[in-house]
């Protein structure tokens, strides 16, 4: 298994984050999704890394850097998955532990992952690897 970070990426690429995605229960559009994450790939304050095996993507992770008026720099992993078949052997932890490094790497030392309450499973996860809970909030968004 590897962990690399993602410095380009192509449509076969894609298509296998879009596929992962669909585990998290978020459909893409394959264009849109090779597009947005082209963008995030390019941009210095954001980071991807991928599980591989057998030139297989069956993990990835998203951070960014967070800034905010009200409080210090913290890196927020923006999304998580690893496809189900792969599960219980640790990538999670190591695509954390990537994200973890790059975020010392740019002088950044808080990590932070929010949750959707219904994923109690990923609840222990981010416990049982040291994470510790911060708040609850609901999410609001509005189409404009």
């Amino acid at each position: 298994m590897q962990i690399l970070r993602l410095q380009s990426l192509d449509l076969k690429d894609a298509e296998q984050i879009a596929a992962l995605s669909i585990q998290l229960g978020y459909e893409n559009e394959i264009n849109a999704l090779f597009n947005r994450t082209q963008q995030i790939i390019k941009a210095i304050d954001n980071c991807v890394f991928v599980a591989k095996a057998d030139d297989r993507i069956v993990g990835w992770i998203h951070g960014f850097i967070a800034l905010r008026v009200e409080t210090p720099l913290f890196v927020e992993i923006a999304g998580l998955v690893v496809a189900q078949d792969f599960r219980k052997q640790h990538l999670g932890k190591e695509l954390i532990e990537a994200v973890k490094e790059w975020s010392n790497s740019v002088g950044v030392y808080k990590v932070r992952v929010r949750c959707n309450v219904t994923r109690t499973e990923s609840h222990k996860f981010y416990k049982n690897i040291g994470f510790s809970q911060n708040k609850q909030q609901m999410v609001f968004e509005m189409d404009i």
